[in-house]
């Protein structure tokens, strides 16, 4: 039960973080947010960037509260944080080319930043 509230109180988090960052960007620049999911990768890429950091750090032996910190922070910040979910949606509902562009650079962008992420702390 504490392992489901720990993800759940980061989840929480997490999403809260996402929907404002949703909100500056539509707040900052309507039409930029209206034309391309900005938001919604820069989320990614901060989540994948963190989920890399923080693997690396709290994965390594010895680490008081591990486990704990990894279902807290990784599993309920970073899960409620990036938002694929969202980027599918975003996606289909773009042009091809734009779509195209959202794919590649959420996937390259997010796995490239993860394992920069992953090897900066080693």
């Amino acid at each position: 039960m504490k392992q489901l509230a720990l993800v759940c109180l980061g989840g929480a988090f997490g999403s809260g973080l996402r929907y404002g960052t949703t909100l500056l960007f539509d707040k900052l620049s309507p039409k930029l947010a209206a034309a391309f999911p900005l938001a919604t990768l820069l989320v990614n890429f901060v989540g994948c960037f963190a989920i890399g950091v923080g693997a690396g750090l709290l994965g390594r032996e010895g680490v008081k509260y591990g486990p704990e910190l990894q279902l807290l922070l990784l599993v309920g910040v970073c899960g409620g944080l990036t938002t694929f979910s969202a980027f599918a949606g975003q996606t289909l509902a773009l042009t091809s080319g734009k779509a195209l562009l959202n794919v590649g650079a959420s996937l390259g962008g997010g796995l490239a930043l993860a394992w920069f992420g992953a090897w900066l702390v080693k």
